[in-house]
């Protein structure tokens, strides 16, 4: 995953491995995680379920983070 978007703006993570994604608001520095078909919660940056998202996880648009797969 390229860092630079995490400069850019808000990020969103798919993680399927482990059924999860993950939104990153920069504004606030916060982090949330929604497994799939689950409301998102608000979790710690120093997840290490988030940080293996972040190095094996796809960049997904806000509109796929909404979205569970079929």
């Amino acid at each position: 995953m390229l860092m630079d978007a995490f400069i850019a703006g808000d990020v969103y993570i798919d993680y399927p491995f482990e059924d999860a994604k993950f939104r990153y608001h920069k504004k606030s520095g916060k982090v949330y995680r929604r497994f799939y078909g689950q409301a998102e919660v608000e979790i710690e940056p120093s997840s290490s379920l988030y940080h293996d998202a972040i190095s094996t996880g796809t960049q997904i648009t806000p509109e796929e983070y909404l979205r569970d797969p079929s």
